[in-house]
């Protein structure tokens, strides 16, 4: 009885195990059968877009070792009782955010830097918390830059539009304030503006007249400055093509923007070159920083989205 019970069992386990390989093989045919169907439509559907260099028209031959990084704040926590944007001021708490998001700027910013400049929105709350920003960790930085094109608004209507359903604006608000968040956008984010060279003529140049051995000396002088392959002319020959590994001795310019979550969000997304109508789709907390770097070929990079981990749990808000 023993030895039956065991045969049988035997026999059961090589037809499970017979049927699990079939069932895998089958599964396996099938994920290869559709996979070229996942392909096409994919190719069909250009989700394979190359990036645009030229994104901020801006492309040029003259490229630098400079790059752009860009801190953008949320604003702290705010009154949403007031009746219009005078009295949306922060409440203790968004005061307390905005001290620990200039705290952790001090800290990440390398020591003996100086921000570029700090940028705020003009609405009540972003002022404030660019002012404690300012005043309790960049005071060598001497005035605070507005723009009413960063103020906070409808970008696009979003995909899903989870929005409207709970009161989002109009087609005529969106057709608004979108025109003036894509603005804003233009008008913060960009490559690294190449320096002017002033060019002083001398008098053999204002008479376009220049002798064969002052041309022969020029030559020679340049022989001797590319000597060893390492001038500023090779310097910027490295980086000339787009995307190419830029000179290791690079430069950060920093500079700090205190604005709103669906400003911040939209313009994340073009910077990225994704799909802006996604803007509602993630959350940024109150006082939280992101980080974006811009290269002077035209390159972007997010290093960081809603960095709030500085803060206390008790210390973080959505709104």
């Amino acid at each position: 009885m023993h030895r039956a019970f065991r045969t049988t069992l035997s026999s059961s386990l090589a037809a499970c195990a017979a049927l699990a390989a079939s069932a895998t093989l089958a599964s396996n045919e099938g994920v290869v059968n559709v996979m070229p169907n996942i392909i096409k439509e994919n190719e069909d559907n250009n989700v394979k877009k190359k990036w645009d260099y030229n994104w901020d028209r801006m492309d040029s031959n003259v490229q630098t070792s400079t790059t752009r990084v860009i801190h953008l704040v949320r604003h702290g926590q705010f009154n949403q009782k007031g009746k219009d944007d005078s009295k949306h001021s922060l409440t203790a708490l968004g005061k307390k955010q905005a001290s620990l998001a200039g705290k952790r700027l001090r800290d990440i910013i390398p020591q003996g830097t100086i921000p570029k400049r700090i940028v705020s929105s003009t609405m009540t709350r972003a002022e404030e918390t660019a002012q404690i920003i300012r005043d309790e960790y960049f005071k060598e930085v001497e005035t605070i830059e507005k723009s009413d094109l960063l103020r906070e608004g409808g970008p696009t209507r979003p995909e899903p539009d989870t929005w409207t359903p709970y009161g989002g604006p109009s087609e005529a608000e969106y057709w608004k304030d979108g025109a003036r968040i894509e603005a804003g956008f233009r008008w913060l984010f960009h490559r690294p503006k190449p320096a002017k060279v002033k060019k002083v003529l001398n008098e053999e140049e204002k008479t376009t007249t220049t002798t064969t051995a002052e041309k022969n000396d020029e030559t020679k002088r340049n022989k001797t400055k590319n000597k060893g392959g390492d001038t500023a002319a090779a310097a910027a020959a490295a980086v000339a093509v787009p995307g190419s590994p830029l000179p290791s001795a690079q430069e950060e310019t920093h500079e700090i923007v205190i604005c709103h979550g669906n400003v911040i969000r939209y313009s994340i997304l073009r910077l990225l070159q994704l799909p802006p109508e996604a803007w509602l789709r993630f959350s940024l907390y109150n006082g939280s920083l992101t980080r974006v770097e811009i290269r002077s070929d035209g390159l972007c990079s997010v290093r960081c989205v809603s960095d709030a981990g500085f803060m206390k749990p008790e210390e973080i808000s959505l709104n």
